[in-house]
């Protein structure tokens, strides 16, 4: 009876493991063992004993055979792997391997459903996807627009909105174009795809008010630093958008999603470690993914993927202004465990030193700006407006106001 280097046991709904002592290089019969599991189940766990390595020579292999997104990889020390793993997941338990298969299934599902919205068929996203395209002309956007005189109008209304700050009101998309150019348009569409995740998602009230809050507050940060109407746009547009993948794990099972809520509020977990243990994804992982589905800019993934990852660089404004805000949200306003995000306010303290000296910040725009001219100008005259608990008492005078001039910004 032959004999093979390596055990197999079959978890059932198309997962098996395979079990490896060895060192193994491209002629290891595991090599050719592992392309027939991959075609017959739907994932393959490839777990390591502690005896076993994966050998630099093993690395264009592995790239084949990771190729297809399906091969976990299971090995308690980090010097068992000694090869790129490319698009395969590696592990450290057997278990936790388990819980991303249901991940995997789960972001797969999710992204199936999202796509039969509305919206992912809208000319909204049809015009986000050729904003991607670095040679996109006005004409180009004017075609499909023309189809959609509703959107115009709705585009028009955005555009006239106290955010893009003009006195005098666009009348048409050329001369917003003229006015904000076609980065200004793309940020245009970005507000009309949150009212449509808004539509989508009607009942989760409270969400949709959080992001809301965070997109005026981290807007408010950027202000307060003295960021220009450009950066401003992206910043209110990434703190808008940073909880996409909260709405999408509820849309799509919203009894799962209120047991993580509930590990959440009762057992004081993060929230991305309660979607973790519920879901085997976080609506981190998932927003990022869904970024790129609704042919988002670029520079919104770190918004949704990492505004919970406190090791993210301090050099990124845009994300650390979210970070901000989100976080004081999460602490002050909603009492929930948040990621921690001082240790950011240096970097934005500095920033706002610069552009100080630079003439971008001064009393009479931040207090024009701010709307509560004597709290900012006190705590600016000091320089401790970004110290803590005065930019506390900041943020918190101006979601108050933001409060008060309307309904979304409570959730009802």
């Amino acid at each position: 009876m032959q004999q093979y280097p390596f055990q197999i046991k079959d978890h059932g709904d198309k997962v098996i493991e395979m079990i490896v002592g060895d060192v193994i290089g491209p002629e290891h019969k595991v090599a050719e063992a592992l392309r027939i599991l991959l075609k017959k189940f739907d994932f393959v766990i490839l777990s390591l004993k502690e005896t076993a390595t994966l050998h630099p020579s093993f690395s264009a292999t592995m790239a084949e055979l990771s190729e297809a997104g399906r091969l976990l990889v299971v090995a308690h020390e980090d010097d068992q792997i000694q090869v790129d793993l490319h698009q395969a997941k590696r592990f450290t338990e057997l278990q936790t391997a388990q819980h991303r298969v249901n991940g995997e299934r789960n972001i797969a599902k999710i992204l199936d459903k999202v796509s039969s919205l509305p919206l992912a068929q809208s000319s909204a996203n049809k015009l986000l996807n050729m904003l991607r395209n670095p040679a996109v002309t006005f004409e180009d956007i004017e075609e499909v627009t023309s189809k959609d005189p509703k959107l115009v109008m709705r585009m028009l209304k955005i555009a006239n909105s106290a955010h893009f700050m003009r006195r005098m009101p666009y009348e048409n998309l050329k001369s917003v174009v003229t006015f904000l150019g076609l980065d200004g348009i793309r940020e245009i569409i970005l507000q009309e795809t949150f009212e449509g995740l808004a539509t989508a998602f009607a009942n989760q009230r409270e969400k949709l008010a959080h992001m809301r809050r965070c997109a005026h507050l981290a807007t408010y940060i950027g202000k307060l630093t003295g960021a220009d109407l450009n950066l401003l746009s992206k910043i209110n547009s990434a703190g808008l958008l940073h909880d996409i993948g909260s709405l999408a794990l509820c849309f799509y099972d919203s009894p799962e999603y209120a047991r993580a809520t509930m590990k959440v509020r009762n057992d004081k977990m993060s929230v991305c470690d309660a979607e973790l243990e519920v879901f085997g994804i976080d609506h981190q992982e998932i927003g990022q993914l869904l970024a790129q589905k609704l042919a988002m800019p670029d520079y919104l993934g770190p918004a949704m993927a990492r505004h919970h990852d406190q090791t993210v660089s301090a050099d990124n404004q845009l994300l650390i202004s979210v970070m901000v805000a989100n976080g004081y949200l999460n602490q002050h306003i909603e009492n929930l465990p948040f990621t921690s995000y001082e240790k950011y306010l240096p970097a934005l303290a500095e920033e706002h030193k610069k552009k100080s000296a630079a003439g971008a910040v001064t009393g009479k725009n931040l207090q024009n700006l701010a709307k509560i001219s004597k709290i900012v100008a006190e705590k600016d005259k000091g320089g401790e407006i970004f110290k803590v608990p005065e930019l506390y008492e900041v943020l918190k005078s101006e979601l108050d106001q933001f409060m008060l001039a309307g309904t979304e910004a409570l959730g009802m």
